[in-house]
Formats: structure tokens, C-alpha cells, sequence
């Protein structure tokens, strides 16, 4: 009876460790999963990235051409003279004037107003390049002062002349800028101007005349100047 006792107790504690163990997986079995994170997908915007390349290129494009003007600067502003004139009234001492390149020939081209305006016309015209001491007398042989419709002009002639600023017809946009003489601003960005500069030519960032300047904000169109010399021809 004795061992029976024993045999019974030995039992019940192997169905209570038994039961224990059981108890335990089934816990361990309902631990969650360690939480996974999801990746975040960054997707390229191809669009913009292309649209900031194009802009980084234009801007590199701009660069090289205001790099390239800078060095060309000295030679364009071979090609601007200092103007003077006088009358029997009086003197016009101080405008501008540039040679052009056209069809082989150069000319030299002003305002027109500095050839005639309300005080009366002008004569005696000499002129003088930057860094150049010698004064040349050059024919008048086409003007225009008609300030209201922006035409505003004055075309010379000399066989002393031998070179001259090349000209664009089409290309009008900004950048632009004004080459000036003697003690007038030689560069500066097309804008608000002191006297002696009308007759500046306006060039834009490939160094080639678009305008002639003529006020504040005013200018003749090379265009008309052109058309100008093709009816002398």
C-alpha cells in the first residue's frame, strides 16, 4: 500500500510536469512575429530632374558667352567713336557714334539728333575711336529724327574706316548692353543713360548691334538702318 502511494504520487507529478511543458509551448507559440518594416520606395522624379539639368546648362551656356564678351570687350570698343559738331550757334561736343560692317563696307552710324534737332543742324563732324588719336572726317550721307516713331539715325561714310561691329536683325533679347567712348561709360547693361550716349550701339551677348541708342529707354532698331543703306545703294 505503501509503494502504491508512492507510484501515485510519482504519477500525478509527471502529468503536472507534462502539463506544464504543454502549457508553456502553447504561450510560446502565441508570441507575434518580430514586426518587419516596410521599405520606403523613392521614386525619381525624371521631370524635374531633367527641367534643373536644362536649367544648369543654360546657365553654364550663359556664362561662357559672358566670358567670351568680356574677352572680345577691347575690340568691340575699337569700333565706337567719340563724336563732335558744331554750327554757326553753337557746338555739340560729346555724342557717340559706332562703325558698322555691312555688305563689305564700313559705315558709321549715330542718332540722328545728333545731326539736326529743335536748336537747329549741325556740321563740322569729326570723330575719334577709343584709343585712337586721330580724328576722322567722315560724308553725312543719311539721317532721320523722328523721335515719336523711334526713328532716329544718322549714317556717315570714310575710307579710314576698317572695321566695324557685326549686326543681328532677329536676336532682340535680353541681355543687352551699351558700348560707349571716351569718358562716357564704356560697358554697362542697357538701362538708364547720361548725356553723350546716344548714338551707343546696343549689343547683345554674342557682341553684335541690335539698337542704336537714342534716349532713356529709346532706341532705333538696327533694322531701320539697314533699310536705310540698302536705298543709297
Amino acid at each position: 500500500m505503501k509503494y502504491l502511494s508512492i507510484i501515485l504520487i510519482l504519477l500525478l507529478l509527471s502529468i503536472f510536469v507534462v502539463s506544464c511543458d504543454s502549457n508553456y509551448t502553447l504561450q510560446a507559440d502565441t508570441i507575434p512575429e518580430t514586426v518587419t518594416v516596410t521599405e520606403t520606395v523613392i521614386v525619381e522624379d525624371t521631370a524635374r530632374i531633367a527641367e534643373l539639368e536644362k536649367q544648369l546648362e543654360k546657365k553654364d551656356t550663359e556664362a561662357q558667352q559672358y566670358r567670351e564678351l568680356i574677352n572680345n570687350l577691347n575690340n568691340l570698343l575699337a569700333n565706337v567713336y567719340y563724336g563732335y559738331a558744331s554750327n554757326n550757334k553753337w557746338t555739340a561736343d560729346g555724342f557717340t557714334a559706332f562703325s558698322m560692317e555691312y555688305k563689305d563696307k564700313y559705315y558709321l552710324i549715330t542718332a540722328g539728333h545728333a545731326v539736326e534737332n529743335p536748336d537747329g543742324k549741325m556740321t563740322n563732324f569729326k570723330f575719334k575711336a577709343n584709343f585712337s588719336n586721330e580724328w576722322i572726317y567722315p560724308k553725312l550721307l543719311d539721317y532721320k529724327f523722328d523721335k515719336m516713331n523711334l526713328v532716329d539715325y544718322a549714317i556717315f561714310y570714310s575710307d579710314k574706316i576698317n572695321s566695324g561691329l557685326k549686326y543681328n536683325l532677329n536676336n532682340l533679347t535680353k541681355p543687352s548692353f551699351i558700348l560707349g567712348a571716351g569718358k562716357l561709360n564704356l560697358f554697362k547693361e542697357y538701362g538708364y543713360i547720361k548725356s553723350g550716349e546716344s548714338g551707343s550701339p546696343i549689343i547683345n551677348i554674342n557682341g553684335e548691334v541690335i539698337e542704336i541708342l537714342t534716349g532713356d529707354r529709346t532706341a532705333t532698331k538696327i533694322e531701320i538702318v539697314i533699310q536705310a543703306i540698302d536705298k543709297l545703294e
